[in-house]
């Protein structure tokens, strides 16, 4: 490039920048990035997403009391979103805009709203294109297509798929799927060849190529460590009560699943699977009343959290809040004693002398 827009210039022997660069390609330029799962973000995309998120809610002159109340209202307002989309995905039914299609009926039920319509994009790019086989199964057991579209009276977008029906694997050359985590156009081409020509496997998205971040079920799912465990440790010292925590949320979302289908079954399979399910749930509590000691019974504290003890809300000098309608209504009891002191101060009572009566007067004053 540089001997091409500098033929008779002194960089086109060398520059640092230039040579700096050319040595950090692999970080920077997309032709060396098609190895790594980059969810389509671009180089700056994610800080510059989380800048304008904050500049909503913060603001320079902020101390750091209201910057972390800000920045909480920010987080709140984030799980909202989340919360709110997970609802919606899972309580509506995307529009399919070709409702014969068994790769987009199954696409449907599984991925996000979002992720659903890119894949719907991809496949409807598909229509133009053209694929053909290159060869016969290769020494791998894979075989070779050729897809392509004529744009002009020429060959345009040619990409190579390689396919292995046995295990169900595409692999394309463009490499969409490795870099954003959804099929592409090619490898929807030659899925819908072959769904088409007979290959049932493949009128289906195979599992190896669903991530599980882009499925209505991912918030669902719970962290494993590398040994297979879901969390920290039951009997470990710091942390033990969120292990429990996780393995209980995964066993009652198990549950809840295994009860919907039940209850929609059908009287001659609810009792023959409800006998199943009460026999393996007291040989269940039976090994687990063998295994588990009274001390694991016991709540488990947490480590570093400590509870304020309760105390008099006007013991720091701070009266409770109160609200308009009382505050009102004290004043008029007020406005209302006053009245009502004063009027006993100016009319006197006949049977009584005028000594007694600023006597009486007096023991009601020092009384309010």
């Amino acid at each position: 490039m540089v001997a091409d827009c500098f033929p008779n210039s002194e960089i086109a022997d060398g520059h640092p920048w230039l040579e700096y660069l050319k040595k950090f390609r692999r970080r920077w330029c997309s032709l060396w990035l098609r190895d790594q799962f980059i969810a389509g973000m671009l180089t700056t995309q994610a800080s510059e997403s989380c800048n304008a998120q904050v500049r909503l809610f913060l603001k320079p002159k902020h101390d750091l009391d209201l910057f972390f109340i800000h920045f909480s209202s920010l987080l709140a307002e984030k799980r909202r979103k989340e919360t709110e989309s997970d609802y919606n995905g899972k309580q509506s039914v995307p529009y399919i805009m070709l409702e014969d299609s068994p790769i987009l009926q199954h696409a449907a039920k599984v991925f996000t709203p979002d992720i659903f319509n890119r894949i719907q994009k991809q496949y409807l790019k598909t229509e133009p294109y053209i694929m053909e086989t290159l060869s016969d199964t290769r020494d791998d057991g894979m075989t070779g297509y050729l897809t392509y579209m004529i744009e002009d009276g020429e060959r345009s977008d040619e990409r190579v798929v390689l396919v292995d029906i046995s295990t169900r694997t595409l692999v394309c050359e463009c490499r969409t799927f490795i870099t954003f985590g959804v099929l592409c156009r090619h490898m929807i081409k030659v899925m819908r060849h072959l769904g088409d020509f007979g290959e049932a496997s493949m009128r289906s998205i195979p599992d190896h190529y669903i991530l599980e971040r882009w499925t209505l079920e991912a918030r669902k799912k719970v962290v494993v460590d590398v040994d297979g465990c879901v969390g920290p440790s039951a009997h470990s010292e710091n942390d033990a009560g969120i292990g429990i925590a996780m393995r209980y949320r995964e066993t009652t979302a198990m549950l809840n699943q295994l009860a919907t289908k039940l209850s929609m079954a059908e009287e001659k399979d609810y009792n023959k699977w409800m006998g199943v399910l009460k026999k393996v749930c007291n040989e269940a509590n039976k090994a687990l009343s063998k295994t588990i000691t009274s001390e694991d019974r016991r709540s488990i504290p947490i480590t570093g959290l400590t509870l304020k003890e309760k105390s008099n809300p006007r013991s720091n000098g701070k009266e409770r809040y109160k609200s308009m309608n009382e505050k009102e209504r004290r004043r008029k009891k007020r406005v209302y004693r006053k009245g009502m002191a004063s009027n006993e101060a100016v009319t006197p009572n006949n049977n009584t002398q005028p000594d007694d009566h600023l006597s009486d007067l007096d023991d009601t004053i020092a009384q309010w």
